[in-house]
């Protein structure tokens, strides 16, 4: 993927960066969204292991469901950024490949990822 121009063809690097920590936070989130996910297992397994009831615990699955929500919530206004980047850069002439919300994220953003994911 090349990187962003501005509006004569000069290579922005302040563009470039601002889409690698776009995709770079994406990433994070979801990889928090994952983790959280393995977290939501680990604790079912932990209450069934336990032979406890469903009622017991049931306050911290709530809890971890809750922060799984927000989690969702910040992926959802990440993708919105992706689209008012989309959006601002088309008025100011910029290069938006970067910032699509439907293309694969730089190289630069893939090698920031904390964990590997599958996909």
């Amino acid at each position: 993927m090349r990187a962003p121009e501005a509006r004569h063809g000069t290579p922005a690097p302040s563009i470039a960066a601002l889409a690698d920590d776009l995709h770079g936070y994406e990433t994070l989130l979801q990889a928090l969204f994952a983790k959280g996910g393995e977290l939501s297992t680990s604790a079912i397994r932990a209450q069934v292991a336990g032979n406890l009831s469903p009622i017991a615990g049931h306050q911290v699955l709530g809890a971890i469901s809750h922060a799984q929500l927000l989690t969702s919530n910040a992926l959802g206004h990440i993708a919105e950024a992706h689209r008012m980047l989309e959006t601002l850069g088309r008025k100011l002439g910029i290069d938006v490949h970067a910032f699509g919300d439907v293309l694969k994220p730089p190289a630069s953003a893939r090698r920031a990822m904390p964990c590997e994911m599958d996909g």
